[in-house]
């Protein structure tokens, strides 16, 4: 085969993947709504005092060899007035081996008895590169090797949270690489520009209901709508929740409460468009919260 040939293939296998996490940047990971805000707001971090540890796992299913796993892994610290956390995410788009690494601290302002206004920044790396391994064809051309010497892209995220007793309110501006880059930067693989969140609990009795609504803004796609609710039984024990997404998803959940300590999370995110049917059954989450202070 001609170089020009796998130089012209290669590009279109780089191109497909990036599309890939594309569409799972599209579907973020259903524990961020309520089990672990962190993972999308640096805000919150240590929120809850002591060391608190959240684990997540997401397979969004294709049907193919090219899946795309999420993994992450959160560990924040509150005491008193300050908050400190750490984040790290590991994912595999097909081809694409994806790493960020994130520092965080926040500070919380008491606005009165019951509310609290947040402030955080995250600080961190993120390294995008090709698994030659899993490519079929002349692993030595000089465009893969060209990728992967992209090296570190460094970027940050800021942070506001509002909450009381019933209202909790969210706004962030995530990927700051225009602040530390004279260039417009682009890692390839975060497409997100802006959130905003509001969640309201309606109801607090032997059932807990909270509906909420997160804005979502991606560079270069449509911005999303997530709205949802939430439901307690049991003292807080077990909760029900679901979501639909307005590009084209919904999402389901359920999880579990044990000793105050120990939160738990299953959910499976499907697609209601024919056409995205054809890229992806949906998605499958695993999600842990832990309080190791409790």
């Amino acid at each position: 085969m001609k170089k020009n040939n796998i130089n012209y293939i290669i590009a279109l296998a780089i191109l497909f993947f990036i599309s890939l996490e594309l569409k799972a940047q599209v579907s973020p990971p259903m524990s961020m709504y309520y089990l672990n805000e962190y993972l999308y707001n640096p805000a919150v971090a240590g929120k809850v005092q002591g060391f608190n540890l959240g684990l997540s796992y997401k397979n969004n299913l294709t049907g193919s060899n090219g899946e795309t796993v999420a993994n992450t892994i959160t560990l924040d610290y509150g005491r008193g007035k300050s908050g400190f956390g750490l984040s790290v995410n590991t994912d595999k788009d097909g081809v694409l081996n994806v790493n960020r690494f994130a520092a965080s601290y926040a500070y919380n302002v008491q606005t009165s008895d019951k509310g609290n206004l947040r402030f955080g920044l995250s600080a961190g790396v993120t390294s995008i590169k090709v698994n030659i391994s899993d490519i079929i064809g002349d692993v030595d051309d000089q465009l893969v090797q060209q990728f992967n010497d992209q090296g570190y892209i460094f970027d940050g995220d800021l942070g506001a949270h509002y909450s009381d007793e019933k209202l909790s309110l969210s706004a962030v501006a995530p990927n700051l690489r225009s602040l530390i880059y004279s260039e417009n930067v682009s890692d390839g693989y975060n497409y997100s520009t802006f959130y905003f969140s509001a969640a309201y609990q309606v109801l607090d009795g032997p059932v807990k209901l909270t509906p909420k609504v997160l804005y979502r803004g991606l560079d270069g796609y449509d911005n999303v709508i997530d709205a949802g609710v939430n439901a307690q039984f049991s003292e807080d024990k077990f909760n029900l929740m679901a979501f639909y997404h307005s590009s084209n998803s919904l999402s389901f959940g359920i999880g579990f409460n044990m000793l105050k300590k120990y939160q738990m999370q299953a959910s499976y995110s499907l697609p209601i468009n024919n056409n995205l049917k054809k890229y992806t059954y949906g998605g499958v989450e695993l999600g842990v919260k832990v309080n190791l202070s409790k």
